[in-house]
């Protein structure tokens, strides 16, 4: 996720930008630096993929949800906005109009969001939480056609049923030869796309916001406001543990470096140099890199329905993805 978990946009993870693929086209980039833009884009989805695996193995560790997340996005936070202040020298508080959505989208939309992921990920395998949470495209497709009144084309239908059909293939395994299955809890199926349904939600809000401020600045504000949720849940419940180890500090601080701050910075670099709708299609290499991340160390096994069903949702994710006629993609992660 995803921050696709992207903090601000589509990709556990890909934000936002004026850029448009007309305007990338006009200014004709020589294809070195496509390349280049293509490789920055999947080294940002390796990026996002690795915050289910640290999660997971932060969770193994004894750490609460509350924790995890509080200090994950209070490091974020914090080292965004040096970066921006110190090197980029950016004005931060662009007046409370601007700022206070931003803090309430991460405190509201993205802590929400945050909270269903990972208690998902307690209780299902990463790889298989991180297929499902990909379903989001097909809830912001459901809630444009509900605000623009209109209904899907027999395309999008297509997708729809095709995305559908995925989510039951990977939760159910192998209904032949169950034995070799990765078992999966119902609750944790729930819960994670009740995590997509919230992201999409938090996407198409978060659209009238995030232009005003920037990308970098926005991810900043939604950082901090996620993180002051979670530091006064654990406050109150008394369930945050500050008592870290040196193995818990390196998972937090890989969290934050890699799949945070690495992960959005690659996927605007080259979402420049390749456009939305290319840097879009790639994002979708994230719960791949979650498969196999999640194969080398979590060891976790899935079978080929298993596999066959995320691959039938990301497929669905790619054709929304694609340009319609004369339409512009959106913008997804």
């Amino acid at each position: 996720m995803s921050i696709n978990d992207d903090l601000i946009t589509p990709t556990p993870s890909a934000p936002t930008s004026s850029l448009n693929d007309e305007e990338v086209t006009r200014s004709k980039p020589p294809t070195s630096d496509r390349l280049v833009g293509a490789i920055l884009c999947t080294v940002s989805a390796a990026g996002f993929a690795s915050l289910s695996i640290l999660g997971k193995l932060a969770l193994q560790l004894g750490l609460s949800l509350v924790t995890i997340l509080c200090l994950r996005f209070g490091f974020a936070a914090l080292l965004l906005a040096l970066y921006l202040k110190i090197i980029q020298r950016r004005r931060l508080f662009q007046g409370w109009r601007s700022t206070l959505p931003l803090v309430l989208l991460g405190s509201i939309g993205y802590a929400g969001q945050s909270t269903l992921f990972f208690s998902s990920l307690e209780r299902n395998p990463a790889s298989i939480t991180s297929m499902l949470l990909y379903v989001y495209p097909i809830f912001v497709a459901l809630l444009g056609w509900a605000i623009n009144h209109h209904g899907p084309s027999r395309r999008e239908f297509g997708v729809m049923i095709l995305a559908s059909a995925g989510v039951v293939l990977t939760v159910s395994g192998n209904p032949l030869l169950r034995t070799y299955s990765t078992t999966v809890d119902p609750l944790g199926v729930l819960l994670v796309l009740a995590s997509a349904a919230w992201y999409a939600g938090y996407i198409v809000v978060s659209d009238r916001y995030v232009h005003k401020a920037g990308p970098w600045v926005s991810t900043m504000w939604i950082a901090f406001g996620a993180s002051i949720s979670f530091g006064l849940a654990g406050l109150f419940g008394k369930s945050i543990d500050l008592r870290l180890s040196t193995e818990a500090l390196g998972i937090l601080l890989a969290m934050v470096l890699l799949s945070t701050i690495m992960a959005l910075g690659t996927f605007l670099a080259g979402m420049r140099r390749v456009g939305p709708t290319a840097a879009s299609l790639l994002s979708t290499l994230e719960p791949v890199f979650t498969v196999i991340l999640a194969l080398v160390f979590l060891e976790e096994y899935l079978s080929l329905f298993q596999l066959f069903g995320g691959g039938l949702v990301l497929a669905a994710v790619i054709l929304l993805t694609l340009p319609q006629g004369d339409k512009q993609a959106p913008v997804l992660s």
